[in-house]
């Protein structure tokens, strides 16, 4: 195991984790249908037991948790913003979620080949949430589908 290898996926997943939950902070405010934001409290829930999970560990190493920075977070505000404007469609907002879902699966995945001298438990978590991330995919096209 390369402890600087550890420590970067876990904070990938910490980044990665904090931008999810954060990204569906900001679009839950937009959303009318009750069983859809249930879905979505669901998913945040358990990115913040991912980004939990790897903050302890990296306390392991020194202190201070590693999630989503504050400007990406204004950022992200404004984008969910502009594209709920036009639609505040549950549909729309599955696709939205979709596309977060599949480019954050992907980053994971690349850190993962990226890092790939870091020990078990760090892999082991970002696969875990590389598959919680795919599986959510599937849900959201079904949201996509029935709305």
């Amino acid at each position: 195991m390369n402890e600087k290898d550890e420590k970067r996926l876990l904070h990938e997943i910490c980044r990665n984790s904090g931008m999810g939950r954060e990204a569906i902070g900001q679009v839950l405010k937009e959303v009318y249908d009750e069983e859809f934001a249930y879905e979505l409290h669901v998913e945040a829930g358990k990115m913040k037991e991912f980004e939990e999970k790897a903050n302890d560990r990296l306390n392991l190493y020194h202190k201070g948790s590693a999630g989503a920075k504050p400007a990406a977070g204004k950022m992200l505000k404004t984008a969910v913003k502009m594209k709920t404007a036009f639609s505040d469609r549950t549909a729309h907002i599955a696709d939205m979620m979709q596309k977060g879902n599949r480019r954050g699966a992907d980053e994971l995945k690349k850190a993962i080949h990226k890092y790939k001298d870091a020990g078990i438990y760090a892999t082991e978590l970002a696969r875990e949430m590389v598959d919680f991330e795919e599986e959510n995919l599937e849900k959201l096209e079904a949201w996509k589908r029935e709305s």
